[in-house]
């Protein structure tokens, strides 16, 4: 009993890795979104030769890729198949030499990406896994229909806190930057903001629909909220959206990138197209990515003759996998639905059903 007090008492202070800093006023509050602190800076990343590309699939197998530059072309690899699940597999996540997937068999795996070898699994939940995200190499958060988040600690895969708030499934995830504040929206239609630092609830909003998909830009200044064909921006600090993006399509994934010091929307839609709107809520354009729907979007860095360039992965329900460079997808975006001129760098028929998709850097 001893060892038990002790450990909850340390959980939330060990639930961040900047928790050694001193934590903001997180008293619970309605119908607020408590401000956020800035993400750090990044550094110049070094070039990239190579990424991974990991998608879950409907047969509960792991799919691995590897995508790289070879002799003026990118190339896309089969690298791994793990027999993951005994259930359909509906996340998937990467943190460092981590890989992690969960299963409607509310069970979650992990792996060592370097190694290629299983290390284990967690049963904290009790319901379909629906939401994973590393933060860095050091902590892992997991979502399930039975409405708890929970905080791993990688070095031992210690469960260091349930945060239990939301009153049905969730939906979604999203970890600041800068590792001290989370988001979460589920099927309760609400949106709670999480201090890590504690590992207490920030605020609860009252969300007009069922939010689906919550994301933060890469500056950590705004935020997404996705329903099932819209899309609505925050702002930190702020209660009412910025923008409202409205589409005619069932919205499948979302990836919110940066380019040029511009934030855009990527939304992987029913219609087998990629809607791409700015941060204000303006419409880019649209392009036809695959014959199927699209499943999962995901971001990675690759160097193309010999210049690092911001890649976009995406992954559709008839088994391709497809990669592109985010500057020629821009250029090619247009009104016409008939119309598509971009072509991705790469490309691979996995020959099953792709289900999510998260990508990694191959240096660990």
């Amino acid at each position: 009993m001893g060892n038990q007090r002790k450990r909850a008492k340390t959980a939330a202070s060990e639930a961040s890795p900047t928790s050694k800093k001193t934590s903001a006023d997180t008293n619970g509050s309605e119908n607020s979104h408590s401000e956020v602190p800035k993400a750090e800076v990044a550094q110049p990343e070094p070039t990239q030769n190579t990424f991974m590309a990991i998608a879950g699939t409907y047969e509960r197998l792991l799919y691995g890729f590897e995508a790289s530059q070879n002799e003026e072309q990118v190339t896309l690899k089969p690298q791994f198949i793990f027999p993951a699940h005994i259930g359909c597999i509906k996340a998937v996540a990467t943190g460092g030499r981590y890989l992690a997937s969960g299963s409607t068999d509310e069970i979650i795996r992990l792996y060592d990406l370097k190694k290629r070898v299983e290390l284990g699994s967690l049963h904290e939940h009790k319901g379909t896994i629906t939401a994973l995200q590393f933060h860095g190499k050091s902590h892992l958060l997991s979502a399930s229909e039975d409405g708890a988040i929970c905080i791993f600690r990688t070095k031992d895969w210690e469960p260091l806190k349930v945060l239990k708030g939301h009153k049905s499934a969730v939906s979604s995830i999203a970890i600041h930057p800068s590792g001290k504040l989370a988001l979460s929206v589920s099927q309760d239609r609400t949106l709670i903001v999480w201090n890590l630092l504690t590992g207490q609830r920030a605020s609860r909003t009252k969300m007009p629909q069922v939010g689906e998909i919550v994301a933060w830009n890469p500056s950590g200044t705004r935020y997404i909220v996705a329903y099932a064909t819209e899309v609505q921006v925050y702002a930190v600090g702020q209660a009412e959206s910025l923008a409202t993006v409205f589409l005619r399509q069932r919205i499948l994934s979302v990836l919110v990138v940066s380019y040029k010091d511009k934030d855009y929307i990527l939304c992987g839609c029913q219609d087998k197209r990629i809607h791409v709107y700015t941060a204000d809520g303006l419409e880019c354009g649209s392009m036809q990515c695959h014959e199927n729907r699209i499943k999962g979007l995901s971001s990675a860095s690759l160097a193309v003759e010999g210049v690092t360039h911001p890649v976009v992965v995406s992954i559709s329900s008839d088994g391709w996998v497809k990669v592109w460079k985010l500057a020629d997808m821009l250029d090619s975006l247009t009104q016409d639905a008939a119309e598509t001129t971009a072509k991705p760098l790469a490309k691979y028929n996995a020959d099953v059903r792709l289900t999510c998709l998260t990508t990694s850097s191959a240096d660990f």
